[in-house]
């Protein structure tokens, strides 16, 4: 089962309807609405306090027979994080999160760390916009792209150890690497995969283009 949650951030049309398959079940983020309303795109759910969302389209959704979860806007997580957690809660697998970077760099960030509850719970998830392709890891992941791509690996434990990597123009062989340097930045694919294996730590992974 995959999972697509469209939240309020920067989303291009185009790359929702590449990523959109038929077989997704669709959670929208609050705000996000707009984008999918827009789209002509009916989500399965719309999950938070709706203090982002265009009545009209809330009512509109209303007569489409969407499931709303609508929280008190006085809460201690954020709607992305319900989102996340519901998604979970479902059974899914695969995770893929649009919308998630905006002009707010405490979302964005906060977006990007709540990845990890995600791979807690041996689920694939991953941020994706026009230029990056963002995951967290704990064990390993294979990277799927083409020579010359830019992949970044960025810390976000104390420490990372153990890193293997494969197919990348910097190789690392059981390195260890700390937050607060920049070791893993701007790294290159020499063929179309590339893997990074880690003994321990949570490790961000970063396929990014400029």
């Amino acid at each position: 089962m995959r999972t697509l949650i469209i939240a309020n951030g920067n989303i291009d049309n185009n790359i929702l309807h590449t990523i959109l398959k038929p077989n997704d079940t669709i959670i929208c983020c609050d705000g996000g609405s707009k984008y999918l309303f827009e789209e002509g795109i009916i989500p399965h759910y719309i999950i938070g306090d709706l203090d982002s969302s265009i009545p009209q389209i809330i009512q509109f959704f209303e007569t489409k027979n969407v499931v709303f979860k609508k929280f008190n806007s006085k809460k201690d997580e954020t709607d992305m994080e319900l989102c996340i957690d519901f998604a979970i809660s479902l059974g899914t697998n695969e995770i893929i999160i649009l919308g998630a970077i905006g002009t707010r760099i405490d979302h964005t960030l906060t977006n990007i760390n709540l990845l990890m509850k995600a791979e807690d719970a041996n689920v694939k998830a991953v941020i994706v916009d026009n230029n990056n392709e963002i995951q967290i890891i704990s064990n390993n992941i294979t990277i799927t792209g083409k020579k010359g791509d830019l992949v970044s690996l960025i810390p976000i434990s104390t420490y990372v150890e153990g890193i293997d990597t494969t197919g990348l123009e910097y190789p690392l062989k059981n390195a260890t690497m700390t937050i607060g340097k920049s070791l893993g930045v701007s790294n290159v694919m020499t063929s179309n995969l590339a893997t990074v294996n880690i003994k321990s730590g949570y490790l961000l992974v970063i396929k990014a283009k400029d």
